[in-house]
């Protein structure tokens, strides 16, 4: 469209060029004509020059006449311009014709009128045309526009007339100079017009463009003072100058508005029937009523609604076509609109398969240019589809408000703008926040925000948010008064028209109590109950972490187990509960004896643990560590315990080991510490013990030995041998049963070795109980010799044994099935008896005396046995350690202590026993002293029962 815009205008300017010179160059071959060529045409140009002038003053007079015209009907600069400047234009140009033709008596012709009137005409006509291209206003009526021409014609008649009686010269230089300004000026309008042309794509420019170069060329032609053809040329292209200039002011002011107008009755029209359609296809009825109401206009749609066509309803009553229905509500607003009043309402009606429509009305006078009131504008519009809108969305609104009413009582609901800032909160979120409402209002979550998450926690929200993605999880705020609530979040996004989130809406609900349980279960499955200290289970993760930590550092770590001495007294003693508090007092302590990066903790029963880290790079600097800080442990313990009054004195016995993570398994570590700790309390308690391989090899010897001795009964590898106990004359009176391991390997295994191990594994009892067996079963056979049917027979009983519920059963049982008389049955107690459950030990025994069995207390002095206790135990006889029988001769010490304990014996009714006499002075030193029995080496070494008559 604007490429075919811009080749019209350079054709244009194309043709207005093409016509100019050719016009020019007409002019210059007919003034290169010979005067012989041209003289027949000669006598006839005078005429055609008045034809030609008239001519011009008809196209002048036009196009004043023109612009008058458009002036009458619009202000126009252009019109006025044209009708002030072409006034005089025309009246020059008349006066220059009918001037050398003599018509004019007052104006005789002369060459100064001549030229006056040609340059006054031609200034005009350009200066005009100059204005017009410059858009200068000339903001004046027709009527003062025709004046203001007339007066400059008035004055041109008068300064015509004056130059009419001039005697001078004419001045030819003037009127020569003034010619070729007259044609510069000319060619600057012409050039005016076409940039005017180009800029506004108005027809008129291009007119008088064309004009401008037709009057400069005639202009020109003048000049050259030719005559004959060349000036008939020149009076032509003045024609066609001044057809131009009327073709322009007759396009600008007739011909441009009749196009308007035609094109506005186009328009007009156009949109008449786009507002047809519009009212036949409206979706709403619409009705014009004169004032004795009948129908004037119906459009389509209510005359659908009415079972009719518009043109059946036009000039009928409005009654005659609206249902019965619609007539009453709309009858009486019609006589109120009739009165002028404007009304609207709605009414309900039954639709044609009897269910209930809605209709809206509008009625509004319509009013003639006087005010007066000529008819009723009536517009329907169906309601029924919004009304069912309407009352499910009030339905919506309903559950919507009892669902808010909900939400508002068990949720804690905030809602947000796109930037975070709070807009609304419900009563339940000022609750739980214990901020005021006002002071939520405008603030962000930060208000509440507890630290407790990292920056990339809530990073992570608000991408997910801010994307139009739903966000939950579990949020830790805090209060206004500091304490901390847990609330389980839920975040919903809501888009708006662009897919940007425009608002946020934070559904919350109170997990405080779920996550307090959580954290107490959590705590509960990591830690302690009791002592509040880290469990098994949290130092093993502890434990894995100081390994990883040490293999990359280098450091050495170590981890102690410290096991509480005679723990099972104090709880004894002064029950589980002072036992607890201890244990919590320990707790105490040893956390304030280590550093705040290591671990204290609590295995179960009276053992804790603590693990060590950084403690250096090299062995000999981690055992000092190790060693510093087991010395400020038994220093801390060393103090005295307070419990419920009672000062109670503690000590424990720790094993430790080193590591550096080196393929260190934590279940291998714990039991290399285990391995010194059992070191430590075989040492005496009370001390440190620092884990060597040398006692993993004294423990896996013992491991591997408790091994072989679990298959030493089943394999039949234990023996009893029985060593003699002689009276005063040394015949002998008794057999002390000892038990002795053939090991097919490892030859005889002392007692010593293999006794403590089963006790300690538990496999005593199935031991003490085939010694018992086998001893029952050598008195029976023994009751069946003379020389040995008064001997008794002495068993061993270990603590263990006695603390066993079924032990007075296993005796009952093994005297009955062997038939052994339970008054030869002695059973030897050791004092460490006597340190725990005495009451139970007593009442175990009376019930074994009752049987017939009898008791001695073994290894007398080298204990804690407590006269009060040996008052009410049911003892037979006390048996002196041999450690004070070695040096009885020797030392007047043990000397003192045999003669003590003898004294004693006697004074309780008991007999004494001496144990380890290897020599007859030993004997004899002893007999002198009173002592009742004897055994030793000095009467014979134990041998298998199965030679016992030997030492008959």
């Amino acid at each position: 469209m604007i490429d075919s815009e811009i080749r019209r205008r350079r054709r244009a300017i194309q043709a207005l060029g093409a016509g100019g010179g050719a016009l020019a160059l007409l002019m210059g071959g007919a003034a290169a004509l010979p005067t012989s060529a041209i003289e027949p045409l000669m006598d006839d140009l005078p005429a055609l020059f008045v034809l030609l002038r008239f001519l011009s003053i008809m196209l002048a007079c036009l196009t004043v006449t023109t612009a008058w015209y458009a002036l009458r009907r619009e202000r126009s600069d252009m019109a006025g311009l044209m009708l002030a400047g072409f006034t005089p234009v025309a009246g020059a140009l008349f006066l220059l014709t009918l001037s050398p033709l003599g018509l004019l008596p007052w104006l005789p012709f002369s060459p100064h009128v001549d030229g006056f009137l040609r340059v006054t005409g031609r200034a005009a006509e350009v200066l005009t045309l100059l204005a017009v291209a410059a858009r200068i206003g000339l903001p004046l009526s027709r009527r003062a526009a025709l004046a203001t021409g007339g007066l400059v014609l008035l004055a041109v008649v008068a300064l015509s007339a004056a130059l009419a009686h001039e005697t001078q010269p004419e001045p030819a230089l003037l009127l020569f100079t003034l010619g070729w300004l007259l044609s510069g000026l000319h060619a600057v309008a012409g050039v005016a017009h076409v940039w005017r042309y180009l800029r506004s794509h108005e027809t008129r420019h291009r007119c008088f463009a064309a004009a401008c170069v037709f009057a400069g060329l005639a202009e020109v032609a003048l000049l050259s003072h030719a005559e004959g053809l060349v000036r008939l040329l020149a009076e032509v292209s003045r024609v066609f100058a001044f057809v131009m200039v009327y073709r322009g002011v007759f396009t600008a002011s007739v011909a441009a508005p009749y196009a308007r107008l035609e094109q506005s009755e186009a328009t007009i029209q156009r949109q008449q029937e786009q507002l047809n359609t519009l009212l036949r296809n409206v979706p709403v009825g619409l009705a014009q009523l004169d004032r004795e109401l009948r129908y004037r206009y119906v459009n389509p749609t209510l005359a659908h609604h009415l079972h009719a066509v518009p043109e059946q309803l036009t000039d009928t009553h409005w009654r005659a076509a609206l249902p019965p229905q619609w007539q009453q509500p709309v009858g009486a607003h019609l006589h109120e609109t009739l009165e002028g009043k404007r009304t609207e309402f709605e009414f309900e009606y039954g639709g044609e398969e009897g269910d209930p429509r809605h209709a809206n009305a509008i009625m509004v006078p319509e009013r003639a240019d006087n005010g007066a009131i000529e008819g009723v504008l009536a517009i329907f519009t169906d309601q029924t589809e919004r009304e069912r809108a309407r009352r499910q969305l009030a339905e919506s609104v309903r559950e919507v408000s009892e669902l808010k009413a909900a939400l508002d009582a068990h949720a804690i609901v905030a809602v947000t703008d796109a930037n975070g800032v709070i807009t609304r909160v419900n009563d339940k979120f000022c609750i739980i926040s214990k901020y005021r409402r006002s002071e939520l209002l405008g603030s962000t979550h930060r208000i509440i925000n507890s630290g407790h998450h990292p920056a990339s926690f809530f990073d992570n929200l608000w991408k997910t948010i801010s994307s139009g993605m739903v966000w939950t999880g579990e949020i830790c705020n805090r209060a206004k008064d500091g304490s901390l609530y847990w609330v389980y979040t839920t975040i919903v996004p809501f888009v708006g028209e662009e897919g940007i989130p425009v608002q946020y809406i934070s559904i919350r609900a109170d997990i405080t109590e779920r996550k307090r349980a959580e954290q107490e279960a959590q705590h509960m499955a990591l830690y302690d109950a009791l002592t509040g200290l880290p469990n098994r289970r949290l130092m093993g993760d502890r434990l894995r972490d100081a390994i990883s930590a040490s293999q990359r550092s280098g450091q050495h770590g170590a981890l102690l187990l410290l096991d509480l001495d005679n723990f099972k007294q104090i709880n004894d003693t002064l029950g589980h509960d002072q036992g607890d508090a201890l244990l919590q007092q320990v707790g105490d302590r040893l956390l304030f004896s280590v550093r705040q990066a290591d671990t204290v903790a609590r295995m179960g029963g009276d053992e804790f643990v603590i693990v060590l880290s950084d403690l250096g790079k090299g062995v000999r600097e981690s055992a000092l560590g190790v060693e510093a800080v087991s010395e400020k442990i038994r220093t801390e313990l060393a103090a005295p315990f307070q419990l419920d009054g009672l000062t109670v004195n503690v000590t424990g016995s720790l094993g430790a080991v080193l590591f550096r993570g080196q393929d260190e398994r934590e279940d291998k570590l714990l039991k290399r510490a285990d391995m010194a700790l059992y070191r430590a309390k075989a040492q005496g308690r009370n001390r440190l013990s620092l884990f060597d391989p040398a006692l993993e090899a004294a423990v896996l010897s013992q491991a591997s030995l408790l091994q072989d001795l679990r298959q030493a009964l089943p394999r039949g590898q234990l023996a009893l041998h029985a060593q003699p106990i002689v009276d005063q004359t040394g015949r002998v009176r008794s057999q002390e049963m000892l038990l002795r391991w053939h090991h097919p390997s490892r030859g005889i295994v002392p007692p010593t070795q293999f006794i403590p191990l089963a006790e300690q594994h538990g496999l005593i009892l199935d031991i003490g109980n085939w010694v018992l067996q086998q001893t029952c079963a050598l008195l029976a056979d023994w009751q069946c010799d003379p020389s040995r049917c008064r001997w008794t027979a002495a068993v061993n009983v270990s603590v263990r044994q006695l603390r066993d519920a079924g032990f007075v059963d296993s005796v009952r049982q093994a005297l009955q099935a062997t038939g052994a008389p339970a008054h030869r049955l002695r059973l030897e107690l050791t004092e460490s008896t006597l340190l725990t459950d005495v009451d139970e030990t007593i009442a175990k025994m009376a019930e074994l005396r009752a049987m017939g069995v009898h008791f001695a207390l073994d290894d007398f002095g080298t204990g804690y046995s407590s006269l009060s206790y040996l008052r009410r135990l049911p003892l037979d006889e006390l048996k002196i350690d041999r450690s004070f029988v070695a040096d009885v001769t020797d030392d007047p010490n043990d000397g003192v202590i045999a003669r003590t304990i003898i004294s004693l014996t006697n004074s309780l009714g008991l007999s004494a026993v001496a144990e380890g006499v290897e020599t007859a002075e030993q004997f004899a030193f002893l007999k002198a002293l009173g002592c009742d029995a004897f055994q030793g080496y000095y009467f014979g070494h134990p041998e298998p029962v199965l030679s016992a008559e030997a030492t008959a």
